[in-house]
């Protein structure tokens, strides 16, 4: 959980798990986000700005180290960030009520937030003490990532999304058509876990691939195009919305491109537009 400062000055609440569990409550559910604040003013920016959004705070814990942070800077409009080390997140511990099925649908995991040894630990407990299915989004930002971490966070996970270039980076073979895509996941799958993976990819959309089977969604340009900062984030909430919903596998990542592409006319990941995430319900996006 942090705060994205941006070139010009503004500093926007983002986080890739907190982007997923914002727009999943602009969606009408009720995510329970676990993660850490400082006890500094950062800090209760977020916790103000998550009550304002009627999110639940049960998960939210404060440790001693300052509210995470990261420098965002832009280069042919791609973003590339510089995540702060050492913020609260990086020290997060249990959550004080079971992540289990009496109360929870599904589990979704950030390999970012496993950076630290102290998280990392707790991830882990996490995983073995719940039995909730489990969707794992990939977010590969050096030098934090540690491939062998995947190990822990696929084995037995239902649903994978991620990147064609993080797939690609971590299979090291091109993974650009439809059959690369397919040859990438296979290999991905056998080498760490996971049954059902998305694969987003940028301005050509986005894959559901099951087994052998491919399932392709196009993206429409974004109109206006501010940035793609959260748009992976918000292609995985609206995944897990659709999955969540029942829907099938081709309205799920065709509402989620659209979804994806809508943010991209925002500054950053968040925002407080009711009417976006009614357009969704609405199957207005679709």
């Amino acid at each position: 959980m942090l705060f994205d400062n941006f070139p010009d000055g503004q500093s926007i609440l983002g986080g890739a798990p907190f982007n997923v569990a914002w727009n999943l409550q602009g969606f009408g559910m009720e995510p329970e986000f676990v993660s850490a604040i400082g006890d500094d003013d950062a800090g209760q920016r977020i916790t103000d700005r998550m009550k304002s959004w009627k999110m639940s705070t049960a998960g939210l814990q404060t440790n001693e180290q300052p509210t995470g942070e990261v420098q965002v800077t832009f280069q042919d409009g791609q973003p590339s960030y510089e995540i702060v080390p050492d913020r609260a997140f990086d020290f997060l511990k249990m959550p004080e009520f079971p992540v289990t099925s009496t109360g929870f649908a599904m589990l979704y995991l950030g390999s970012l937030a496993s950076r630290n040894a102290v998280s990392r630990d707790t991830i882990r407990q996490i995983i073995a003490d719940s039995d909730l299915p489990r969707f794992v989004d990939i977010n590969i930002r050096m030098p934090w990532f540690d491939k062998k971490w995947l190990h822990t966070l696929l084995h037995g996970a239902q649903w994978v999304k991620l990147s064609d270039e993080e797939l690609s980076q971590l299979t090291d073979t091109p993974c650009k058509t439809a059959d690369e895509i397919r040859a990438g996941v296979q290999r991905l799958s056998v080498e760490f876990g996971g049954e059902q993976f998305f694969v987003t990819c940028g301005s050509r959309g986005a894959y559901a691939v099951t087994g052998g089977e491919l399932i392709v969604a196009d993206a429409p340009n974004p109109n206006p195009m501010r940035d793609t900062v959260g748009a992976g984030d918000a292609f995985a909430a609206t995944t897990i919305y659709g999955l969540l919903s029942g829907w099938d596998l081709q309205r799920t990542i065709r509402t989620a491109t659209r979804f994806a592409s809508r943010v991209c006319g925002l500054t950053g990941a968040t925002t407080d537009d009711a009417a976006l995430y009614q357009s969704v319900n609405d199957g207005m996006v679709t």
